[in-house]
């Protein structure tokens, strides 16, 4: 009865206690962050009205899945993670995300048709604003093709097209962030900042979606030793590039604060809009917290091992000496 009893305590702080937490609350916060950030920049190039910036919002969400799951695709994903440990694992990844990318092309042609309106009255239809329309058709018809398509993933991981969706992805995040800057006058440094606000945030946005849905998933289903190096090894790319996304987001977001709303604290503590700026800085600073809990609470990932690289390297090398203790290497197959 005692050991029952033990049992059902130990299952009941499992669930509490899901070593994936961490991750999820972070994606959550990622999306509460953007959404306040949405609204601040629609405020202050005059557009106050709550349907678009929730269309705005969903667009750049949208975009960032696509974006940052691009990146994943070609350049987290490494070719020595598409040998025999890992091919149907990199493969399985691969269809999992054209799914995803399914679901986010349908909401990104929703919120980007009312992106393109606010464009289209704020310049009129000018030869930028059919140019971005005609950048979007081009990138979207061809994400439609690549995600519609079954070729093996040997020939889907860096394949011409793959990489051309991956640079016009690139090329639409960086036309929005002009367009946005834009709407309040023309600013170079301005327009940098935002370029390199939206590009960190599309990335990371896209990367916690490909983790927490595509690679976890995926993983957990065959969690042999090849599948575990090659997701760590994905996994830890994505959280160096993470150690330069937070600090980016935080010190350009401080730039378009004060751009913004200047340096007077009044302006922030007085106005609806400085108390959102306060509030997006408090979800940087929470998103910093949970970067450094994960790797302490071993919640990086729930696929057995992934956070254990290192155990499993050495408890590896001891035995056949074929594997390389070094987690952020490319991995080695050990048969």
């Amino acid at each position: 009865m005692a050991e029952s009893q033990t049992q059902v305590t130990m299952d009941q702080a499992d669930a509490l206690f899901d070593r994936y937490t961490l991750p999820k609350i972070a994606l959550a916060v990622i999306l509460a962050a953007s959404l306040v950030g949405t609204w601040v920049t629609t405020t202050l190039s005059g557009t106050a009205d709550l349907l678009f910036v929730a269309a705005k919002w969903v667009y750049l969400v949208a975009l960032g899945v696509l974006t940052g799951g691009f990146v994943w695709k070609h350049l987290f994903v490494r070719p020595a993670d598409l040998g025999d440990e890992a091919a149907d694992y990199c493969a399985e990844m691969y269809d999992r995300f054209d799914r995803i990318a399914t679901t986010a092309i349908a909401v990104l042609v929703v919120g980007g048709t009312a992106v393109l309106w606010e464009y289209s009255v704020v310049f009129g239809r000018t030869t930028w604003v059919l140019g971005y329309a005609a950048l979007m058709a081009v990138w979207l018809s061809l994400v439609i093709v690549t995600t519609r398509r079954s070729a093996a993933v040997e020939r889907q991981f860096r394949s011409t097209v793959g990489l051309a969706v991956l640079i016009l992805a690139l090329a639409v995040v960086v036309a929005t962030a002009v367009a946005d800057v834009a709407m309040r006058g023309p600013d170079l440094v301005a327009t940098g900042v935002r370029i390199l606000h939206l590009l960190s945030f599309a990335v990371w946005v896209g990367g916690a979606v490909w983790n927490i849905f595509v690679a976890v998933p995926t993983g957990q289903k065959r969690p042999t030793l090849g599948v575990v190096r090659a997701a760590g090894e994905q996994l830890e790319r994505f959280r160096w590039a993470v150690r330069f996304i937070i600090p980016t987001l935080f010190l350009t977001g401080i730039y378009q604060a004060v751009d913004g709303l200047g340096t007077n604290a009044t302006s922030y503590l007085g106005s609806t809009v400085g108390l959102a700026v306060l509030a997006k800085v408090g979800f940087i600073g929470l998103l910093v917290v949970i970067f450094k809990l994960c790797p302490m609470w071993r919640a990086c990932s729930p696929i057995e091992g992934v956070c254990e690289l290192d155990d499993i390297g050495g408890d590896s090398t001891q035995e056949s000496g074929s594997i390389d203790s070094e987690p952020t290497g490319e991995p080695t197959s050990d048969e």
